[in-house]
């Protein structure tokens, strides 16, 4: 057995303590990142465990289709990457928000922000062709989000601030970075990531607040390092899994209809065809792509596909 399939088979108990229901499914999935991806293959094992672990942590999904989240090669590590869109999921998931949608802002566009009013005037313009896109200057980002008592507020960051991000951001000169092949929607996600501290409400879901902490040691915002030490790592802090793993309840998961395994029971190998049929039987589904109206409460397939 390769090394990365012992890491995949080795979280998956971890995995199925947390979120039963997901357990085959995102294992599935997560298995054909790394078949599709020599690089991922070479990431350092406890790397790979930690970042399935926390896919079961945060309830986000693997699936290439709805575009929430990745993993992702980085130093030799396998690191959970959250898009821009899987940001705005988790918001919108935990109550934070109606809808919310990030605007990049060209030098060749009027644009206005009334910091003191938070308010802000934007007449986008439009290039001919994408080339002649590419070359517009950018000039920053905005977010606007509608609250549940239906207020409207905007975060606005220069371009320069972004860039500091961008250098911030541990292999982002890499061509498998985000920032290399999803520029736009990276710029988007930065300007969403500092707009969460306003509009997180009431008492955030464990999901949400697991996924803040691994996306600020993965890509921390420039203005708010913490250079206090932390006792424990949301990448690493397992020890809670295992003891559930391990205790004296039997953690059972169905494989077909009516019939039940106990995972304790099963061999590294049992686990390992688990996981490569769930794979296969997920590269022969068709999934159908999901309503972006349902999902962020955009006002049009238009702003969607603009993502």
């Amino acid at each position: 057995m390769s090394i990365w399939m012992q890491s995949l088979t080795n979280a998956y108990p971890k995995f199925e303590a947390i979120n039963p229901e997901k357990a085959k499914s995102e294992l599935g999935f997560a298995m054909q990142l790394f078949q599709n991806n020599a690089e991922l293959q070479k990431c350092d094992p406890q790397s790979i465990l930690n970042a399935v672990v926390n896919v079961a942590r945060t309830s986000i999904t693997l699936n290439p289709v709805m575009r929430l989240a990745y993993l992702v090669p980085r130093n030799k590590k396998c690191v959970l990457e959250f898009s821009y869109m899987g940001l705005v999921a988790l918001l919108r998931d935990n109550g934070c928000i109606k809808s919310i949608s990030a605007h990049i802002v060209y030098e060749d566009e009027q644009f206005e922000y009334d910091v003191a009013e938070n308010k802000i005037y934007h007449k986008p313009t439009f290039a001919k062709t994408e080339a002649e896109h590419n070359k517009r200057e950018i000039i920053g980002c905005y977010s606007r989000a509608t609250l549940p008592n239906g207020e409207n507020v905007f975060e606005f960051m220069p371009m320069w601030e972004i860039e500091k991000v961008k250098r911030n951001s541990l292999g982002s000169d890499s061509k498998y970075s985000a920032w290399q092949t999803w520029r736009d929607e990276m710029i988007k996600k930065s300007v969403i990531k500092r707009h969460f501290k306003m509009l997180i409400s009431g008492n955030p879901s464990e999901a949400l607040t697991t996924a803040i902490s691994i996306e600020q040691e993965n890509n921390p915002l420039a203005n708010s390092f913490d250079k206090k030490p932390q006792k424990k790592s949301i990448l690493t802090a397992f020890d809670d899994v295992q003891e559930q793993s391990t205790s004296n309840e039997q953690i059972e998961f169905v494989t077909e209809p009516n019939s039940s395994v106990n995972t304790d029971t099963m061999s590294d190998d049992e686990i390992e065809l688990l996981m490569q049929r769930e794979s296969e039987k997920m590269s022969n589904d068709s999934v159908p792509p999901p309503n972006p109206s349902d999902l962020f409460g955009l006002d049009s397939r238009e702003e969607y596909d603009n993502y």
